[in-house]
C-alpha cells in the first residue's frame, strides 16, 4: 500500500500508540507526528455531538499542521481521538463512555470510528456532572492511586482489572475509522 503520514491531535501517548497499532495492521510505510491541540469543549465532553466536535477539531488542527508546518499535502491524515460520556438507556448511571476517532485526509474526506463503550461507577458520574472541568481520567486516577492513569493504561484498565487497556479500545476506534479507507471500493470513496 501507499505510504502515509499522519498527525494525531494530542500529546497523550495512549492516543499516539493507538494510531500506530492500528496503522501497523494495514500499512507497511507510515510516519506519525503528534501535536498539542487546545480544546474548544469542556475538559470532559458529554454527549455524542460534543465528543465528535472535539475529535474533529483535533483532526483538523493535525491536518493543518502537516500542510502548513511540514509542507506535506498528499497521502496525509489528520487524526482526532476523543472520549466522553453519552446518555444510554437502561444503564445504571444513564451514561456510558465512548471513544471516537475522526480521520480527515487532504481531500477533506472524513471518516469516523468508535471503540467499545462502558459504564463508570455512579460516584465518578456524579463528580463529572457536578463540574465538567473535571476529567474522568483524573477522577479514576485518584481511585486507582495513579494520577497518570489516563496517559497509561486508562480507567478501563483499572475497572477491568487490567484485562483491557485504553490503547486497545482507542486502537479499535482508529481501525473503525480506517474501514472506509481500506475498503474504498465498497464505500465509494
Amino acid at each position: 500500500m501507499t505510504s502515509f503520514i499522519a498527525c494525531v491531535g494530542s500529546l497523550n501517548p495512549t492516543k499516539v500508540n493507538a494510531v500506530k497499532a492500528a496503522f501497523e495492521k494495514y500499512f507497511t510505510e507510515f510516519e506519525i507526528f503528534n501535536i498539542e491541540v487546545n480544546s474548544e469543549v469542556p475538559n470532559q465532553p458529554i454527549g455524542m455531538e460534543s465528543i465528535l466536535k472535539e475529535a474533529k477539531i483535533r483532526a483538523e488542527y493535525a491536518l493543518k499542521y502537516l500542510i502548513n508546518e511540514k509542507h506535506i499535502n498528499t497521502n496525509i491524515f489528520g487524526i482526532g481521538i476523543e472520549a466522553g460520556l453519552v446518555k444510554v438507556p437502561f444503564t445504571k448511571t444513564n451514561y456510558m463512555d465512548f471513544q471516537f476517532c475522526v480521520i480527515i485526509d487532504e481531500n477533506g474526506i472524513t471518516t469516523l470510528g468508535s471503540g467499545i463503550a462502558f459504564e463508570y461507577p455512579q460516584s465518578v458520574i456524579n463528580e463529572i456532572l457536578s463540574n465538567q472541568e473535571n476529567e474522568i481520567g483524573t477522577i479514576v486516577g485518584k481511585l486507582a492511586n495513579n494520577l497518570n492513569l489516563k496517559n497509561e493504561a486508562g480507567a478501563i484498565s483499572f475497572l477491568s482489572k487490567n484485562v483491557i487497556t485504553r490503547t486497545e479500545i482507542l486502537t479499535q476506534a482508529v481501525i473503525c475509522a480506517l474501514l472506509p479507507r481500506i475498503n474504498r471500493e465498497l464505500y465509494e470513496l
